[in-house]
């Protein structure tokens, strides 16, 4: 099965299963590295966010994020939604649980 995941600062304390993996995910797409006190590496490089239209940057580290922590999220594709106004990309992921 395949889930749609974009960055999303809602957290559900009591998530678990399927949906703390997904929440997990999200996480990762939303924070930049740094922000999170107790796992100061996780998030999207902050050089990035500065640079927002750099879409091969974005990918390498978003990818990076994944295997290192978030690993039973297998990503299919990502797409961006561009807001040339903002300078800014809001990645769009297509993924899967690795069981």
């Amino acid at each position: 099965m395949t889930y749609t995941l974009e960055p999303q600062n809602k957290i559900n304390l009591k998530a678990t299963g399927n949906e703390r993996i997904l929440q997990n995910g999200r996480n990762i797409l939303s924070v930049i590295i740094g922000e999170v006190i107790l796992a100061r590496g996780i998030g999207i490089n902050g050089d990035i966010v500065d640079s927002p239209l750099n879409r091969s940057a974005a990918l390498m580290d978003i990818q990076t994020q994944f295997k290192k922590f978030e690993p039973r999220l297998k990503i299919h594709k990502i797409a961006y939604i561009t807001d040339h106004q903002r300078g800014s990309l809001k990645p769009i992921m297509e993924v899967s649980i690795v069981e």
